[in-house]
């Protein structure tokens, strides 16, 4: 089956249009998981961030250029990383703010998750989740929260505009 050259001129034109639209706009956006584990009686959190976006914010914040996930990257950068974090993640489980222990990261693909993990809870029934990583940056950042516990979980879009949310577990 032969195209016309017509259309396959045009199919080229609009295929090289949309990859240069996409190109131009870059998406900024984060995933934090919370988990409750009923073992430790601990809330565990993963942070997935794309390191040069943290490496922008931590520049700004610090003056040092951390190269986060590269051989350049400074000894220092798991102390800023944490300060950045606890300043930027907050949580409050029944009223009561919640503390959180940077444990490290590693890297994945062009990410790297940041790990924490609370002191012993007992298990929440109202979370009041507060993520503004990277919003004093981008504009335009999301925050995916995704909260576990047990057989519920629930995910919530957070952003500059709307930094934070109560999440009712079990309903």
């Amino acid at each position: 089956m032969r195209i016309p050259i017509r259309i396959s001129l045009l199919l080229l034109v609009s295929i090289c249009l949309f990859q240069g639209a996409v190109a131009i706009h870059e998406f900024y956006v984060s995933l934090t998981e919370l988990r409750y584990n009923p073992e430790s009686s601990r809330m565990e959190v993963s942070v997935r961030i794309f390191p040069d976006d943290l490496d922008l914010a931590l520049l700004e914040l610090h003056g040092l250029a951390t190269h986060l996930d590269t051989s350049l990257e400074p000894s220092v950068a798991d102390s800023l990383i944490a300060q950045y974090i606890q300043h930027h993640f907050r949580v409050e489980a029944d009223g009561e703010q919640v503390s959180f222990r940077y444990l490290g990261k590693e890297p994945e693909a062009d990410a790297i998750w940041c790990y924490l993990e609370s002191e012993q809870l007992p298990k929440p029934r109202i979370l009041k989740v507060r993520n503004t990583i990277l919003t004093e940056q981008f504009g335009d950042q999301v925050n995916i929260v995704q909260v576990y516990s047990g057989e519920w979980n629930r995910g919530v879009l957070l952003s500059r505009e709307d930094p934070e949310n109560v999440l009712h577990i079990g309903e």
